[in-house]
């Protein structure tokens, strides 16, 4: 072996790296890093609203917003209940209407409501998540990012 065909091969060597350096190809490949993937799922939840009480005629009412629906979470002094029924009735000759409501106790109550839209009332609150078969109940929908 003379001092020519060591140089070559020296010189062959070098420039082959530096062509797979340019290249961006590794003599040894990276671990595959694992990353979690973020998914976007929508989801559908119960309409939440803030009530406050204001007495009328010597009677409590709660002051509920003026669209409120059958399905729709009252909240009041941090207490979540489920609105089940309207109607109105008579009580001493004075019409009123009532809302039948749920705690989450499965007791229901039978409460005077008057219809009013207030700074309060106005606000949607994050409610209840809803279950995916349920399409009839009035809902909020909305996106939210899990991992994978």
């Amino acid at each position: 072996m003379d001092r020519r065909s060591v140089l070559t091969r020296l010189v062959t060597v070098l420039g082959g790296l530096l062509v797979l350096g340019s290249l961006g190809v590794e003599a040894r490949p990276r671990p595959v890093a694992r990353h979690r993937r973020r998914v976007r799922r929508r989801i559908r939840r119960r309409i939440r609203r803030r009530v406050i009480v204001r007495t009328i005629a010597g009677r409590p009412f709660w002051v509920v917003p003026v669209g409120l629906a059958i399905g729709w979470e009252l909240m009041h002094e941090g207490r979540i209940v489920v609105v089940k029924e309207t109607k109105i009735i008579e009580a001493g000759g004075v019409k009123t209407e009532v809302a039948i409501v749920q705690g989450a106790d499965g007791k229901t109550e039978q409460v005077s409501i008057t219809r009013e839209d207030t700074a309060d009332n106005r606000k949607d609150l994050g409610g209840s998540v809803l279950p995916e078969g349920d399409k009839k109940t009035p809902a909020i929908e909305s996106e939210i990012e899990e991992d994978e």
